[in-house]
């Protein structure tokens, strides 16, 4: 999110497993709320992904709170590109 917010970016979306209730919960926690279902989403077993938005990502009180949460997470986030 921090990455999308310096890019200029207002809001943030994603897929989840509908069965991955825990990613839902932690993601709820970051601000996305659902936005819809796209079917047959993942080739490999044809379940269903619960698509997930985030808006106002920019806004400073948002960013505070990502901010907390991230902190509260332990392990370190690695970026690779290649």
């Amino acid at each position: 999110m921090r990455t999308a917010v310096a890019r200029g970016s207002t809001a943030v979306t994603l897929e989840v497993r509908v069965s991955n209730v825990g990613a839902q919960a932690l993601y709820r926690a970051f601000g996305f709320a659902p936005a819809g279902v796209r079917k047959g989403y993942y080739a490999d077993t044809g379940e269903d992904a619960l698509v997930m938005w985030a808006h106002d990502v920019h806004d400073l009180a948002h960013v505070a709170r990502v901010t907390a949460l991230a902190a509260g997470v332990p392990g370190t986030t690695v970026w690779e590109r290649s």
